[in-house]
């Protein structure tokens, strides 16, 4: 055959090449519905005004529901009490910033070696303030410290690389503001502890010498707790038969902290009152108002150690 007629063939092959081979990719993105540069919370991000429920659920837990109301994140399986507002904020850069990086045929092995199913991976939806599911999909393990593998529910035959996705968890634990409250020795200036009153050098011998309140302060420095409960729901029967022990620390700026420590059935309680002394510092009153509540509605359950600790002091 003709060298001429060779080059052209050979032409007309490559070329018959590299169109069907762009075909079939188109096809396959074309299929898979979500393609490389789309956002991966697409819906969400397109209504984050509407956004007003999360609901997530991870292999280890139950399902958890926070919800939005009157611009507060609630968390309503811990008795809707406040939602993490660190971790809701790393959530949010999610919802705004993660892509498709890429995309892969799904089959139940791929699924299950990146944890993309239903007893492996985190299940995500969000709803907007109609009750409409925005966006569904399982979150994986980590592709890298910047990316995760995701499975969208609409896209049944593909998984994805998704990112930059930061610290994610369905657990609940992760949700709760946590620690209760960290509180630093050295700016306290008085100690009302079941109404005797410590200041100056009676403060300063007091911390200096007595082991037990070495203990107490320990706690101060990181109070964590293992749930919540509405103050409502303690009857007055109940705080009848458990009085509080009180205990009050008011410090070097003003700043007061009421703990009320109950036990009942050999857990423990604390109940916490902000308030701002009469010669507190001007930035104090506003604090107080910004935060109390977080506090004032609400018991925390106290890990046994630490509330043992506050209540025997």
């Amino acid at each position: 055959m003709n060298k001429k007629y060779l080059l052209y063939a050979g032409i007309f092959f490559v070329t018959t090449l590299i169109f069907f081979g762009a075909a079939f990719l188109y096809r396959q993105n074309s299929n898979a519905g979500i393609v490389r540069g789309e956002y991966a919370f697409a819906h969400t991000r397109n209504n984050l005004r509407m956004l007003s429920r999360i609901w997530l659920k991870s292999p280890e837990s139950e399902a958890i529901n926070l919800y939005s109301k009157n611009g507060e994140w609630h968390f309503k399986e811990a008795k809707d009490y406040f939602v993490n507002t660190g971790h809701l904020a790393n959530f949010y850069t999610t919802l705004n910033n993660a892509l498709i990086k890429m995309v892969y045929p799904a089959t139940p092995r791929t699924l299950e070696h990146h944890q993309l199913t239903s007893s492996t991976g985190t299940q995500v939806i969000t709803y907007d303030n109609t009750g409409k599911i925005l966006d569904k999909l399982i979150i994986g393990s980590r592709y890298d410290d910047d990316s995760v593998y995701a499975y969208f529910a609409q896209n049944k035959g593909y998984y994805y690389i998704i990112g930059p996705v930061g610290p994610f968890s369905g657990e609940p634990t992760d949700w709760i503001p946590y620690p209760l409250l960290s509180i630093d020795e050295f700016l306290i200036r008085r100690l009302i502890i079941r109404n005797q009153n410590y200041e100056g050098q009676k403060l300063s011998d007091l911390l200096k010498h007595s082991y037990k309140m070495q203990r107490v302060l320990d706690v101060l420095s990181f109070i964590g707790y293992n749930g919540v409960t509405a103050k409502a729901e303690l009857s007055s029967e109940t705080t009848a038969h458990n009085v509080p022990h009180t205990f009050d620390i008011v410090m070097r700026n003003g700043l007061i902290y009421k703990f009320e420590i109950y036990k009942i059935d050999d857990l423990y309680w604390l109940s916490i009152n902000l308030k701002a002394d009469k010669i507190s510092r001007k930035e104090v009153p506003p604090f107080v108002r910004q935060n109390q509540k977080y506090f004032a509605d609400w018991l925390f359950l106290l890990d046994t150690r630490q509330g043992k600790i506050l209540y025997d002091i």
